[in-house]
């Protein structure tokens, strides 16, 4: 199966407030339950075991996904990273909701 990952993160990107994770990501959190961190969470990912599967979902504004996408690959090369990118909370609620509502943790079927 493609998304058999070791450690999964969900990480909000720089400038997000807390309602996207509480508000948009809550369903997604109980369905999945992810390890939440913000960008300033990010060295965790580097102490993780080099053979580790690792998965984040990260949730970005249009002007800080690139950004927030190499500051990820920076401190874990190998990281499948899944962004979900919009300017609109409902419309991250929405993605997320789907999402859990499904099964679908990552961004494909």
């Amino acid at each position: 199966m493609p998304d058999q990952f070791d450690y999964y993160f969900l990480i909000l990107a720089p400038g997000l407030q807390s309602a996207w994770f509480f508000q948009a990501a809550r369903r997604y959190w109980q369905r999945f339950q992810p390890i939440v961190a913000d960008s300033t969470g990010l060295d965790l990912l580097g102490y993780l075991p080099a053979n580790s599967r690792v998965a984040v979902t990260l949730l970005a504004r249009p002007d800080t996904a690139d950004y927030a996408r190499q500051q990820i690959l920076s401190k874990r090369s190998d990281a499948h990273v899944d962004a979900i990118v919009t300017d609109d909370l409902p419309a991250m609620e929405i993605i997320l909701t789907q999402r859990a509502e499904s099964g679908r943790r990552l961004g494909y079927a």
